[in-house]
């Protein structure tokens, strides 16, 4: 069912009662482009306008053109007071507005350059905003709804958890202390690329967020009858082991200028849903209700001025009882979707267009207001982030952020390999450890020290401030070698474990477990198919054998890493069960773990393959700590849904796991073997 095929909208229907709602998501970023220590304040690092004005006496770096960055009149309207205005340009709608994030990283740069009147930013610079979070849809909730999100615009999948937790309490600080004037911290929250795994959903919960947003790719992939297509997704396609929400009817076909093209469930991934986590070690069940944001129509509305009709073609599977919602989600500040054009002619546009049509433009908290998500609701969301990154396009293992071990060929080889990519979550695990040890002989950490450290501040708080910069996923994403990309991890963790080693420089009993970086699997799909930019966009039938490997650190030295597998009985893990969840085996479900010592390998911290012409040629400095890789390749299995984690013990007896992950390894032939969920 294609984009190409008008389905009649029934205009008497939505008279009594809409089908279809649909609001905005709108993200914006900048990010510390320089994460060193600032020129006039020692406890923080430096915003925007020191990296513009001190770049020679830093030896050019940034190299990044901070100064035109920043300049750009479409971001200075943005940055201070467009969205606003183009939210006023609608009049008539009473539910209608819009979500934004507003990163920490953001505040203090544009805070700095306005502090100094420069680049087109001025004192008040944030008043419009905080305005317009007083402006109340007709249930009373802002129509400007400042959602939440990661400080530093960290790809939360891929970090480590109570890092994430700082950058989602040090958001809500910012957030308050900028644009607050007594409106609650949103119950809402933004991923940031829209990089969403449901291992995030514990903090999210624990953050006092209700919703997040997710593609809405990735509940359609997770079907078991997901229509992929091998030249048209161009990323890996599902493992089976993630395909257990019901099937579906109606696929709604887009291809965009992206590269790709988007098939997506309608009105399933197009409804709000609730998804969960389960804790392996108690059980306990975490729930957050899951927004989707259709791509091909939300990567549509950042290119040009968009109408409804792809909303048209899916409206009447509607139900007024439980509307769809289609969310616009897209950056607010590149591309046309950051420009006048967009917000202040193609926004009212396409809102008055819909309301003529009898949908209604909402906010997603109104939204929830009036068309509760019943909480037994549950459905599976695959890994992944939005179409919207080059070569990734919502990829399950994230791969423009997360290329995996290779060959100076460019063949992936675990044993002996090396990733500029995944270096940084090397650096980035073994600072980590030293901060976790610090806090911990520190006896915890103030997040309001951390966000902004005062003179009172302890060194585990501001080695937390200084470390969180470098997480930011735009590195990654242009490439470690692009510019000085590859520096900027090293300088932000090289701070921080200066200011961790001063915490612990007394005697200390070391309480604090290994640090481990999220597992990743290779291949993703163990017997069945890989595509995408990681096979050059072939269709390649894969090996059943797999590797699982991950870095990790330990600031009193590692004992040993193991990795557990166990099988499923019966080859299928239902959303209405846990026992594939949890560490305890019930062998009426699942077997006992097999337990496999992974193998140890010093990870090599700088030029690796002698690259010239790029960031890694002449690094003026190395991380001071790295991560080391742990390895094992599990062999032997076949048409079989396998459970595993992984388990690190450090010198002082101290215990790591991480969360269990689940493969459905094929026959070699076909992926087609796996059982069949009912869902009757």
């Amino acid at each position: 069912m294609g984009r190409q095929v008008t389905v009649l909208v029934l205009l008497a229907t939505l008279a009594a009662g809409t089908n279809l709602c649909m609001t905005y998501m709108w993200h914006l970023d900048q990010p510390i482009y320089w994460p060193a220590v600032s020129h006039t304040n020692n406890n923080t690092y430096q915003f925007a306008y020191e990296s513009i004005m001190y770049t020679s006496q830093q030896g050019g770096h940034p190299e990044d053109n901070v100064d035109s960055i920043f300049g750009v009149n479409d971001r200075q309207a943005i940055y201070q007071y467009r969205a606003d205005n183009s939210l006023t340009s609608v009049s008539g709608v009473p539910n209608f507005g819009a979500q934004m994030d507003y990163p920490g990283e953001l505040v203090e740069n544009v805070m700095s350059l306005a502090d100094n009147n420069y680049d087109g930013y001025n004192s008040g610079w944030n008043s419009v905003y905080t305005g317009s979070r007083q402006r109340k849809t007709s249930g009373g909730f802002p129509q400007l709804d400042m959602i939440g999100f990661p400080y530093h615009h960290s790809l939360g999948p891929l970090v480590d958890p109570n890092a994430y937790w700082k950058e989602l309490m040090t958001y809500q600080i910012v957030i308050e202390n900028t644009f607050g004037n007594g409106v609650p911290i949103s119950k809402g929250f933004f991923p940031a690329e829209m990089a969403f795994s449901e291992r995030l959903i514990p903090n999210l919960v624990k953050a006092g967020y209700e919703w997040v947003i997710v593609s809405a790719s990735h509940i359609s992939r997770a079907c078991p009858n997901y229509p992929y297509s091998i030249h048209g997704d161009n990323n890996t396609p599902p493992n089976p082991a993630d395909q257990i929400n019901p099937n579906q009817t109606n696929y709604y076909q887009m291809s965009i200028s992206r590269g790709c093209v988007t098939n997506e469930a309608y009105p399933f991934s197009y409804t709000p849903h609730y998804a969960q986590h389960v804790d392996p070690s108690t059980g306990e069940v975490f729930k957050i209700i899951v927004i989707p944001s259709p791509q091909g129509m939300s990567w549509m509305d950042g290119y040009e001025c968009y109408s409804t009709t792809d909303m048209n073609n899916v409206a009447s599977s509607g139900s007024s009882a439980h509307p769809m919602l289609i969310t616009l989600a897209h950056d607010g500040d590149n591309a046309y979707g950051g420009g006048y054009s967009y917000y202040m002619q193609c926004v009212s546009g396409l809102v008055n267009q819909a309301n003529s049509q009898g949908y209604e433009p909402t906010t997603v908290q109104q939204y929830l207001n009036d068309f509760p998500v019943d909480a037994s609701d549950i459905i599976h969301v695959e890994d992944g982030a939005w179409v919207n990154a080059d070569g990734d396009f919502g990829d399950p293992t994230f791969v423009n952020w997360n290329w995996p071990l290779f060959l100076a060929n460019g063949t992936f080889n675990v044993p002996i390999g090396w990733s500029d990519k995944q270096r940084h979550y090397a650096i980035m695990t073994a600072a980590e450890n030293w901060l976790e040890t610090a806090e911990q002989v520190s006896g915890g950490v103030d997040m309001n020290q951390v966000q902004a450290p005062t003179a009172s501040a302890t060194p585990a708080e501001l080695a937390w401030h200084f470390m969180l910069p470098g997480l930011n996923s735009g590195f990654e994403y242009y490439g470690m070698g692009t510019e000085d990309m590859c520096l900027k991890d090293s300088l932000a963790c090289n701070n921080a474990v200066y200011w961790a080693s001063v915490a612990l420089a007394n005697t200390y009993r070391d309480e604090t477990a290994p640090s481990v970086w999220t597992p990743y699997r290779l291949p993703y799909n163990p017997g069945g198919y890989s595509m995408g930019s990681l096979t050059g966009y072939q269709y390649q039938l894969q090996p059943t054998d797999f590797y699982v490997y991950t870095f990790a650190y330990d600031v009193s030295g590692i004992q040993s890493l193991t990795l557990h597998v166990r099988t499923d009985n019966d080859g299928i893990n239902p959303l209405t069960e846990n026992y594939n969840e949890i560490y305890e085996s019930n062998t009426e479900y699942v077997s006992q773990w097999t337990n496999y010592t992974m193998i140890y390998r010093e990870f090599p911290t700088g030029n690796f393959y002698n690259w010239t012409g790029n960031c890694f040629q002449n690094m003026p400095f190395l991380p001071t700590y790295i991560a080391n890789e742990y390895y094992y390749e599990v062999t032997g299995f076949t048409n079989v849904l396998l459970d595993y984690y992984i388990s690190a013990i450090d010198s002082y007896s101290n215990v790591k796991s991480t969360d269990i992950f689940h493969v459905w390894v094929a026959g070699n032939s076909t992926q087609a073997e796996k059982p069949i969920l009912s869902f009757e």
